[in-house]
């Protein structure tokens, strides 16, 4: 039996990181950030309590890599070239509806992180509020852009429709997380999007 060809250094960091971040998710999820250590995060992935510090400096250093790559640019990095104003506001929403159907426990934790950044005054809430300006900047260029191609009826006012927008979804996510069981958040979300469309399409004579 051929043995395995042995893993490069690069090849070992990128697995580690990846299993801590992994982790990192299981156990926000389970029991919020503020309740979830380094030492918790590296024994839960498999490694030593210390990993965590060694790989990222901080807990709060894995967690910028985790809502980086696990959640921010699945979301925000969603349009296409040459699509019009209104799928570029849509988009998001249907990339978080794929979010819930394929890795509803990752999507879970980072709802539980947005709502923990009320009571947090630290790291975590300074890195949420960077997300959503970030977020409802892009919204506001969508719709201006939806404005000028046709797509979006031209009597909205783009920041309150990327407010609104923004506070709906995050209105639905709440009720997720509080209510698993009895909350169908797929479905729950066509139906967003299909009201935030009939909102802002224009009138037809």
């Amino acid at each position: 039996m051929p043995t395995p060809p042995q893993r490069t250094q690069r090849e070992r960091v990128e697995e580690s990181s990846r299993r801590l971040a992994e982790a990192a998710i299981e156990l926000i999820a389970e029991n919020g950030y503020a309740f979830t250590t380094a030492k918790d995060i590296g024994l839960r992935a498999g490694y030593s309590r210390a990993l965590v510090t060694q790989r990222f400096g901080s807990k709060d250093a894995l967690l910028d890599f985790v809502l980086t790559q696990y959640y921010e640019r699945r979301l925000i990095e969603t349009n296409v070239s040459g699509s019009s104003g209104l799928q570029q506001v849509l988009a998001p929403i249907d990339a978080l509806r794929s979010f819930a159907a394929e890795e509803p426990q990752t999507l879970r934790a980072m709802f539980v992180l947005n709502f923990e950044a009320v009571h947090n005054t630290d790291v975590l809430r300074d890195r949420i509020t960077l997300w959503i300006r970030r977020f409802r900047e892009q919204l506001v260029t969508s719709v201006i852009e939806g404005q000028q191609d046709g797509s979006i009826r031209s009597d909205v006012v783009a920041e309150q429709v990327s407010a609104d927008v923004i506070a709906l979804g995050i209105g639905h996510a709440y009720a997720w997380v509080v209510m698993p069981d009895d909350y169908d958040f797929e479905s729950t979300l066509m139906r967003y999007r299909t009201e935030v469309a009939q909102w802002l399409e224009p009138q037809r004579h």
